[in-house]
């Protein structure tokens, strides 16, 4: 029997003859129509054989192998939610597997918070949903048995929304890390590369993809390559201003790096992470990350005067509601700003 339903502005055509699946998206209702009595009539004529049960595993495979490039923190969500569900087959998936799975996850040594394990269930769903896609299966049940056990989920307090992060570093901290850090010649790179995040705002992923033939020397800008945005995450290109607006100028770190390739750092973000958390627990500083970086360059812009737009030009944001919370603006802020 088929099944026409709409998603995301595409229909999705499923038909079932016999316990053999098979699902098609389409952009007009008409086509969808069209394929599921030609996709029926073959099915029925079709010889009865064995149809595979896929399991979570099959789903997360095809839909790393053909989507696009995941980023490393999705890939590693996805290698624990394999680990904990890749053998359970997708029509296995119940509202009850899913609450077990959460409670698992909850209770691993890295005590995943509530939005931590949201955001679990979301990047599941979007798995099953396009690899199921690929492997010509069924994924309805699961992504029912998923948004009921989201539900449940919600209204326990289990699983919530990210909370915004506001942490900044603070004079202090940055002396110590600097100290720190230049004290040995193997760490001295390190503070480079939290200067530039500084003076920049820059991801960290950003800054160890950056080449110098990136650089526009009397410029002083600099292309960005593949920045994220949430509408299309994989190619948008920003040439960016290079600002002397903290301790030091961009250009002169740039110019300080041996150029023994084409990367002006060429670090691996991994590496960089955890070198930088280890340098926090040297320094006794507690609660920093690296990304911190970036909420305290953006904030140090707004705080020298540059507006919505200016900001937006060199942080790479879309529009005020991703940027507002980097203000961190208060009541007698706005006071004083009238005053003058």
């Amino acid at each position: 029997m088929a099944s026409i339903y709409k998603q995301r502005g595409r229909f999705i055509a499923q038909v079932n003859v016999r316990g053999v699946r098979r699902s098609k998206s389409f952009d007009k209702i008409s086509d969808a129509r069209q394929w599921a009595k030609r996709a029926e009539v073959e099915l029925a004529d079709a010889p009865r054989a064995a149809t595979r049960r896929h399991t979570i595993s099959d789903a997360i495979h095809a839909h790393l192998t053909n989507g696009r490039p995941a980023q490393r923190s999705k890939v590693s969500a996805l290698t624990v939610i394999n680990d904990l569900l890749g053998r359970r087959h997708l029509d296995e998936i119940s509202s009850r597997v899913i609450l077990e799975f959460a409670e698992t996850r909850a209770a691993q040594p890295s005590q995943p918070g509530a939005a931590t394990i949201g955001l679990d269930l979301t990047i599941l769903r979007t798995a099953i949903l396009h690899g199921a896609g690929y492997l010509d299966a069924d994924p309805a049940p699961a992504l029912i048995a998923i948004d009921a056990a989201r539900r449940i989920l919600t209204a326990s307090g289990k699983v919530s929304r990210p909370t915004e992060r506001n942490r900044r570093p603070t004079d202090r901290e940055l002396d110590q890390l600097e100290q720190y850090l230049l004290a040995s010649t193997r760490r001295a790179w390190l503070w480079d590369v939290i200067q530039f995040a500084i003076c920049t705002g820059m991801r960290l992923s950003e800054i160890c993809r950056i080449t110098f033939d990136d650089l526009d020397v009397e410029a002083k800008t600099i292309v960005v390559r593949d920045r994220k945005d949430p509408r299309a995450k994989i190619g948008r290109l920003e040439t960016i201003p290079l600002l002397a607006h903290w301790r030091v100028d961009p250009m002169a770190i740039i110019a300080a790096q041996p150029q023994r390739g084409p990367r002006i750092f060429p670090r691996d973000p991994a590496s960089v992470s955890t070198a930088f958390t280890r340098a926090c627990r040297a320094c006794g500083i507690i609660d920093l990350r690296f990304h911190d970086l970036r909420h305290h360059a953006v904030s140090l812009l707004f705080e020298a005067g540059l507006s919505i737009a200016q900001v937006s030009a060199v942080s790479g944001h879309r529009d005020w509601q991703q940027l507002r919370r980097y203000t961190n603006l208060k009541p007698g802020d706005i006071h004083d700003a009238i005053r003058k």
